[in-house]
Order: structure tokens, then C-alpha cells, then sequence
């Protein structure tokens, strides 16, 4: 399927942004040396996880306890600490506990933030691939585009000297020819411009990811990509492990977790307090310990509104994976359509059209060699040839970009 293409694509390095002895950039090698980098949009994604991990660690733990120390029953007139019986050096400690479950609860509740970030991580890396795979392919096309065109100009060019050659003798109607010799070679110049435009952004894309000595060299063959049918087949299975549905199902636990959470809020919170006095003048020192706990009397204003809004919230997370799903599917099976439709037009362009646009440039060669047609008929079959192979190329691009859409959303490298 993809002979017609390599046959006139070529090995030849785009002189224009590599130089002569790079060997060409292949789109696994680009995928390779942008996912081995160090990109700062994913270590984001990383610190924010290592963060919610450790905090996930300091939420578990117990609050500090705190100590207290005062002087109690002390009398004002002499300040004399033997005097009174009560008077005494008070040293206390208290440590609070939460209410029930709190503190695994929030432990639980920035793990599942921490499975977020990660998920977050691996959709950015995903994002990566994608973008690189789509700038590799306009970069791909855009080579290929520059050497057709190139290829033309030097045929008008040739045509036109052919023309200047006969003006002695064909008089007016070579003028007519070279005129419109020049006019096609003119636009066909502002066709290579187009496409050195579109070869730089490519390349500033690339830069991005790789560097732009890489993003530099000529891009290699387009690689075989899958069949549409093989995508299709393991779509289902590949959409629910996408990493942004594992990101929504870690902030649905999250959310389960803060219903846990306003559940706990009925149950008291509670303290434990010990202390020692000393006394002076041979009095008896004192131990005391006492315990303090909430009373969550005030539910209906408190605890109550508070629970159903963690219920609503929840739900919200589960109906937003829900959406997402549907979204990523409905935009996978969209890309799909694409794919099937454009292997269809790329077959048909193999099989038909490119073969007729040869036997057609064949024939009116031979016709305008025998004075059978005029010289814009010949004009016209040669830029209809080179389009007709552009057109081809450019489906393949578009192929390929379908594709990296569709990796995207699966995983699977296709």
C-alpha cells in the first residue's frame, strides 16, 4: 500500500534544514528522544504527586500534643509559695485525638490526589507523543512537498529554455508559451515558499520536545501504521485505561472519601489531659488527668448540610467520569471514521489515480511531440501529476495525524 509513496518520496535530506551527513529523523527515533527528556509540564505533574504523598503522610499522623506550665493559688500580698497549702508548680500535657476515622480518612483522601497527579503525568506524556507524531508528519509532508515542487520548477524551467530556444522560429507563439511557462513556474515558486513556511513550524514543534538540532534533519519514511479494523477492535478495553478516566476515578474516590469524612463529623473529638503539681513546705503533691470531647449537638445546621454537600459533590465526580468516557469514545470512534476513509482514498489514489496521472502525462508527451495537443494541455498534465502525488502525501499526513489522535486515546502504539 505504501510502495507508490516511497517511490517518489526518495531518501534525499532537505538541503534547506539538515545538513548532508545527518541521516534522516524517524518518527520512532523523535518519540524516543522526546519521551527521554526531562519535560517540565509532566515533572509538574510529579512534584504534585511526591507532595500529596507526603502529606497524605502528615495527614495520618496525630496532632501535637501540647504542654502547659503555670504557678496556681499563688497569694498576691507576699508571693511566698510555702505559705498556702494550694499553692503549687503545675505541669500538664494534653493530647488531642480526631473524631473517629478522621485521620485515615484524610490520609486516604491525598493518596487518591496523589493517584490524580500521576494519571495527570501519563496524560501528558500521552499529549507528548501526540503532539511529536503530529509535527513529524507535517515536517514529513512538507519534505516531500519541497522536493515535488522543486522537481517541477526545474521541468518549467527546462520547458521555458526549450521555448526561448524556438522563439527564432516559432515567433509569437513560443512568446505566448514562455509567458505562460514563466507565470506557472512563478506560482509553483510561491507553492515551495508555502511549504518551507510550513516546514519551520513543524519544526519549531518538534524543537519543543527534542531540541532543534534534531527537529532539524530531514524526516525519514512515513512508517506502516494499522489498519483501522485492529484500532477498532481493542477500542473499548483501551479507552477505559485511559490515563484522564483514571484521573476522574482517583477524584471520585477523593470525593467518597470526603463523604467519609462529613460521616466522622458526628462522632466527638476528644482530649486527653494529665498534669502534676508540686507543693512546698512538705505538702503532698498533686496528679490530675482529665478528659474533653465535643458534643455535636448542632447537626441539623452543621453536620447535615455539610454530608449532603459531599453526597452532591460525589455525584458530580461520577457524572463527570460518565461524560468524559462518552466523550473520549465518541472522539475515538470520530477519528476512527477518519482513518477508515482516508485508507480508502489512499488506495484509491494508489490504485487509480496516480497510475492515470502517469499514463496521461505519458500520452500527452507523446501527443505534444507530435503536434497533437498545445503546450498548455502538457502544462497542465505535468502540474496535475505532481498534484496528484502531493495529494497522496497529504493524505498520508492527515493518516498519520488521525492516528496520533487515536494513540492518544488508546495507548496502543498503532
Amino acid at each position: 500500500m505504501f510502495k507508490i509513496l516511497i517511490l517518489f518520496i526518495g531518501l534525499t535530506a532537505f538541503s534547506a534544514v539538515a545538513h548532508a551527513n545527518q541521516s534522516p529523523l524517524s518518527l520512532e527515533e523523535a518519540i524516543k528522544l522526546a519521551t527521554a527528556a526531562t519535560d517540565p509540564s509532566v515533572e509538574a505533574y510529579r512534584a504534585r504527586e511526591r507532595a500529596n504523598t507526603e502529606a497524605a503522610t502528615a495527614a495520618g499522623a496525630l496532632p501535637d500534643p501540647s504542654a502547659s506550665f503555670s504557678v496556681r493559688n499563688l497569694p498576691v500580698d507576699d508571693f511566698d509559695l510555702n505559705r498556702e497549702a494550694m499553692t503549687q508548680l503545675h505541669l500538664g500535657v494534653r493530647q488531642m485525638f480526631p473524631r473517629g476515622d478522621t485521620r485515615s480518612l484524610k490520609s486516604e483522601q491525598r493518596m487518591h490526589m496523589a493517584d490524580e497527579n500521576s494519571a495527570f503525568a501519563l496524560e501528558r506524556t500521552r499529549a507528548i507523543v501526540r503532539d511529536v507524531t503530529i509535527a513529524w508528519h507535517k515536517a514529513r509532508y512538507s519534505h516531500v512537498a519541497h522536493l515535488e515542487l522543486k522537481g517541477l520548477a526545474d521541468l518549467l524551467g527546462e520547458l521555458r529554455a526549450a521555448q526561448e530556444g524556438n522563439f527564432a522560429a516559432a515567433g509569437k507563439a513560443a512568446i505566448q508559451k514562455i509567458y505562460r511557462t514563466e507565470l506557472e513556474a512563478a506560482l509553483v515558486e510561491d507553492r515551495v515558499a508555502s511549504t518551507t513556511q510550513a516546514r519551520d513550524q513543524a519544526v519549531e514543534m518538534l524543537a519543543r520536545y527534542i531540541g532543534r538540532a534534531e527537529a532539524m534533519r530531514a524526516p525519514a519514511e512515513t512508517p506502516l501504521l494499522a489498519r483501522a479494523d485492529a484500532a477498532a477492535a481493542r477500542l473499548d478495553s483501551a479507552l477505559d485505561r485511559h490515563p484522564l478516566l483514571a484521573a476522574a476515578a482517583a477524584r471520585e474516590k477523593a470525593a467518597g472519601s470526603k463523604v467519609a469524612l462529613a460521616r466522622e463529623a458526628y462522632k466527638p473529638a476528644w482530649g486527653l489531659e494529665v498534669g502534676y503539681g508540686a507543693r512546698y513546705g512538705g505538702r503532698s503533691d498533686f496528679a490530675s488527668a482529665m478528659v474533653t470531647f465535643d458534643l455535636p449537638f448542632w447537626t441539623g445546621s452543621r453536620q447535615d448540610p455539610a454530608l449532603r454537600a459531599a453526597k452532591a459533590e460525589a455525584q458530580s465526580q461520577s457524572l463527570s467520569k460518565e461524560a468524559l468516557r462518552l466523550n473520549l469514545e465518541r472522539e475515538a470512534r470520530s477519528l476512527l471514521a477518519d482513518i477508515r476513509h482516508l485508507e480508502g482514498r489512499i488506495d484509491r489514489f494508489e490504485g487509480t489515480i496516480l497510475p492515470q496521472a502517469n499514463s496521461v502525462v505519458t500520452a500527452t508527451r507523446n501527443a505534444y511531440g507530435a503536434g497533437d495537443v498545445d503546450f498548455s494541455e502538457l502544462i497542465r498534465a505535468e502540474i496535475a501529476l505532481v498534484d496528484s502525488r502531493l495529494r497522496l502525501a497529504m493524505l498520508y499526513r492527515d493518516l498519520g495525524i488521525a492516528h496520533a489522535g487515536l494513540t492518544f486515546l488508546t495507548g496502543d502504539d498503532q
